[in-house]
């Protein structure tokens, strides 16, 4: 049947169908549906039109199905339970669920949410796989493709939702064997130093260095990397320092033998915001991993 003709039929019918086959009373079906009997005899009529068949026909004191409406019966049960299906909200079950999970996050927040958000997946949802995209990478071109993206610079994800996540505070780490540690306690001492910068792919500084200039400070930058983890391996094997979140700064202090050092300055915090498309605003699978995201990160 082409699909322009079911605009003739009133599929609300097939409700009141249903009690007459299979109750085969126009009595006891008018009561299942809410129906008179003469409502119910209106209806019936119709049906035995839009059919072409009699469906229920007179048998002494009671009515019998014909052949089309014993073929009907079980027919339109299904039909009807798979149109009451799409109304239900789809269910997640993480035990049981198959899924892709993609998301994009810069390095200085996967090295601290990663392993946890793997330990709890396997736990959870052993069947799911979770794929870290590069960050913002191709992210921002692919928003629909993404469950969810971690950034302090939410401006990347246009038209994203979000959520705020977590705030951090810069630290400075060092190696714990470096010369001059104490030079950590005084400011102008601490921008001398050489510095490790960390300028992500997104940016075109490190972070740090707006923040500096609003007070009229400046550092000495002898290197700059791409990423946090490239500038905590950098320190640990050299002279220099770097100004990193102190999060990222307990998670690789004890792998790379870092000593962590309050900066002697007040800074603002940093606003890591968890932005997810808005067409996944009501996916049961992502409101489930954003809400296991945001259980770890507080």
């Amino acid at each position: 049947m082409p699909k322009a003709d079911l605009r003739r039929y009133d599929l609300n019918q097939l409700v009141v169908l249903r009690a007459l086959l299979e109750t085969a009373n126009v009595t006891q079906a008018g009561a299942q549906v809410g129906l008179s009997q003469p409502g119910m005899s209106r209806a019936l009529a119709r049906l035995r039109v839009d059919f072409g068949d009699p469906l229920l026909i007179r048998s002494g004191p009671a009515m019998r199905r014909t052949p089309r409406g014993e073929a009907l019966r079980d027919t339109i049960e299904e039909f009807l339970d798979s149109a009451a299906a799409l109304y239900r909200p789809e269910a997640f079950i993480p035990g049981e669920a198959e899924r892709v999970f993609r998301a994009a996050m810069p390095d200085v927040v996967a090295t601290t949410l990663l392993p946890p958000l793997i330990e709890i997946l396997a736990t959870e949802a052993p069947h799911c796989r979770l794929e870290i995209i590069g960050w913002p990478g191709l992210a921002p071109a692919r928003g629909g493709e993404i469950d969810f993206a971690i950034s302090t610079e939410p401006q990347v994800y246009h038209g994203f939702r979000m959520r705020s996540l977590y705030q951090d505070r810069d630290l400075l780490i060092h190696r714990a064997d470096r010369p001059r540690n104490d030079a950590a306690d005084d400011m102008a001492a601490m921008l001398g130093l050489p510095h490790a910068a960390v300028i992500p792919a997104a940016l075109t500084e490190d972070p740090v260095e707006p923040w500096l200039r609003s007070m009229g400070l400046a550092r000495r930058i002898a290197a700059t990397v791409p990423t946090y983890l490239q500038a905590a391996h950098l320190v640990s094997r050299s002279e220099l320092v770097a100004i990193v979140p102190s999060r990222f700064a307990a998670t690789v202090a004890g792998p790379f033998g870092l000593v962590i050092t309050p900066l002697p300055i007040d800074q603002p915090a940093d606003q890591q915001w968890l932005l997810y498309p808005a067409r996944l605003e009501t996916d049961p699978a992502s409101i489930w991993l954003r809400g296991v995201v945001m259980r770890l990160a507080r």
